[in-house]
């Protein structure tokens, strides 16, 4: 009887339940003008972000990833998310803004798409294309204009995709910032 009991609970095991399937998340890509994907952010726990070739999982909240001997780490405070490489400050995200170790400012997004440097001058703008994606355009010459598909229709999006593609801060830094948002969403509920 144990034998058959056991068979029967097994088999019952082998077919799939519509409660447990996880849910396919999409990926947040940057394409160069070329078509090439420059990074891609998919959230979740853990989320997933490469950029530049530098691919992170990072868990949390609090923020925890592992790149190389270097451990990552986002914590949260009153003044932001304080980001660490090995117990050290490397940079801090903070209404909309990412700022150095230091506490010096790298870039401040704006609700209408802006995007400013630390002196305050706008060196690019993020606009929403027709088809749903954003496309981020350089104010300097030289520069290339960037699109970002998949992005979720949130509050934080514009500042999700300037931070994804801020080439003032590391790979690392940037996959964090993405993640935070990515997280700080889905706590949101």
């Amino acid at each position: 009887m144990l034998g058959r009991s056991f068979l029967l609970l097994l088999v019952a095991c082998q077919g799939e339940s519509t409660s447990s399937k996880v849910p396919v998340r999409p990926a947040i890509e940057v394409r160069d003008p070329a078509g090439v994907v420059v990074a891609r952010v998919v959230g979740g726990h853990p989320c997933r972000a490469t950029i530049e070739g530098h691919e992170l999982i990072v868990g949390g909240r609090p923020l925890v990833a592992q790149y190389g001997s270097a451990r990552w780490t986002g914590q949260d405070a009153a003044n932001g998310v304080t980001l660490a490489k090995n117990d050290q400050p490397v940079a801090r995200i903070h209404a909309k803004q990412l700022f150095d170790a230091e506490g010096v400012p790298l870039l401040r997004v704006m609700d209408n798409g802006d995007v400013a440097s630390g002196a305050g001058r706008i060196v690019r703008k993020i606009v929403r294309t027709p088809d749903g994606s954003l496309s981020i355009v350089p104010n300097e010459a030289g520069g290339d204009t960037l699109t970002v598909s998949g992005m979720p229709s949130t509050p934080d999006d514009i500042a999700l995709a300037a931070m994804l593609t801020a080439h003032e801060a590391s790979p690392e830094v940037r996959a964090l910032a993405a993640c935070h948002y990515l997280l700080h969403d889905e706590t949101k509920g």
